[in-house]
């Protein structure tokens, strides 16, 4: 599906006769942890032409047309997988044994609108890159939403953007690690993606060639190692230690697992679900 994403950019791009850089990540969860798996996508407005000797600008995507292609890109997707014998349906569609079922089922979805929300285009590059950092190692829920818990409940607060209106849910604490720990990715999945010129296999030629185009002088930067607390502090505007009860400054004296358990050796095996926890 990601490259679904960046291949419908691409060819779109391409026949406006350049190659865009894009960044693409997965997430899998929404504002109240549930399994909502969507993309953010970013994309230069314009890019590198196709004989990489000039930068072109003033180009823009049309919302309708990038709805509708994505739309059937992804029925096109579900139908191919559901022919080769990948696809697993649920119960209640039990019903559908057959490729012509499963097709003449999804023509309905061509009736439907496709959710495909696009930004305006911005010339802050300072906020592009604070909005594109936050996704690199973004967890599914900030420490400060969360509001209480007691031992055995946790409060957390989510925006519903169906309402545009701050709500709060409380789960049992298993519960709510359950929320958690679905989204942890398999080994070696790759929730961070680049395509076009940003691509692995191509960035390293013609990363250079943008920059002199766009007359970007290269830094030379020294690296400074920062404390995880002040990382978080200076990324997302809060104390990591500072409890959000009794705003004292909190100190982690010891982690304290029994001696038969080891959380981190059976960290697979709890995501996936085969494993008991044991308190």
């Amino acid at each position: 599906i990601p490259l679904i994403a960046a291949n419908i950019i691409k060819e779109w791009a391409k026949r406006k006769g350049f190659l865009p850089g894009i960044f693409l990540a997965i997430h899998t969860f929404g504002r109240d942890l549930k399994r909502n798996i969507h993309i953010h996508l970013s994309s230069t407005a314009g890019g590198l032409s196709l004989t990489y000797d000039s930068w072109l600008r003033g180009i823009y995507f049309y919302h309708q047309s990038l709805k509708k292609t994505w739309r059937y890109q992804i029925i096109a997707l579900l139908r191919e997988e559901f022919k080769k014998g990948y696809l697993k349906l649920p119960s209640s569609l039990k019903h559908i044994t057959t490729y012509h079922e499963f097709y003449s089922w999804t023509t309905q979805f061509y009736e439907k609108t496709w959710v495909v929300h696009l930004n305006e285009q911005s010339d802050n590059m300072k906020a592009n890159v604070e909005y594109l950092g936050k996704y690199l190692k973004r967890p599914p829920i900030g420490e400060t939403r969360i509001k209480h818990y007691d031992g055995n409940t946790v409060t957390f607060e989510y925006l519903d953007h169906y309402t545009n209106i701050k709500e709060t849910l409380t789960l049992p604490v298993l519960d709510f690690i359950e929320r958690l720990i679905c989204h942890i990715p398999d080994k070696h999945f790759r929730n961070i993606r680049y395509y076009g010129f940003l691509a692995n296999r191509l960035r390293g030629k013609l990363l250079p060639v943008v920059y002199k185009l766009l007359d970007i002088k290269t830094l030379i930067t020294t690296k400074v190692y920062l404390s995880w607390r002040t990382l978080i502090q200076t990324a997302y505007k809060y104390d990591p230690l500072r409890c959000p009860l009794c705003k004292s400054i909190m100190l982690l004296k010891t982690v304290v697992l029994p001696s038969y358990y080891s959380l981190v050796s059976k960290h697979e095996e709890i995501a996936r679900g085969y494993f008991p926890l044991l308190l």
